[in-house]
């Protein structure tokens, strides 16, 4: 079982705590900004970003000068940067009807593999329990081995496997949903 790291610093904004700079070991959790559209232009409109398990959005700079600014209520948006400041990946938490809340990630190629993802996650999750959510879920493409790695390292279990649930390049194919529960690691 993967040991959780308590986040080094949380700084909360007056006005919203979602709003908050989360500090790891090697990776940080910083609240996308508007300084984020170049990174964000240059790494969602590539293939490679998105690989072979999701579906390629491009997204053009007007979307992403309009939709960065705007009020985000009940998401949290981060931009996976490393200690030194080297923006790698971006992680999403969405509320959802239930009170869960559903987390997605994406880290760049060149840092894949490096555990990047696995402490931002650890993270976003320390984060999304301490705000009193008891539950959080994520859904991956079946044959996404590597997301999948991530998440039952962190303990996540399969909880639904859902059969053509991703449409990607025409084809097809099958989501598993993950599940983790406060009361599952016994830390926060």
């Amino acid at each position: 079982m993967f040991t959780y790291p308590q986040p080094a610093t949380i700084i909360y904004s007056s006005s919203h705590i979602e709003n908050s700079l989360i500090e790891g070991k090697t990776v940080r959790l910083r609240p996308f900004s508007v300084d984020d559209i170049e990174f964000l232009l240059r790494w969602n409109n590539d293939l490679e970003y998105s690989g072979e398990y999701e579906p390629f959005e491009p997204v053009s700079r007007k979307e992403l000068e309009e939709w960065l600014p705007r009020e985000k209520a009940g998401q949290l948006w981060y931009i996976i940067e490393t200690n030194e400041g080297e923006k790698v990946g971006q992680v999403v938490g969405r509320d959802q009807e239930d009170g869960s809340t559903q987390i997605g990630y994406r880290v760049i190629p060149p840092v894949r593999e490096r555990g990047y993802c696995t402490e931002a996650i650890a993270l976003l999750i320390g984060h999304i329990f301490n705000l009193g959510i008891e539950r959080i879920t994520a859904e991956v493409n079946s044959r996404n081995i590597p997301s999948r790695r991530v998440l039952e390292k962190l303990g996540f279990k399969e909880i639904e496997y859902k059969e053509k649930t991703f449409g990607l390049n025409g084809v097809w194919l099958d989501g598993i949903v993950y599940e983790l529960r406060l009361g599952d690691l016994g830390v926060f």
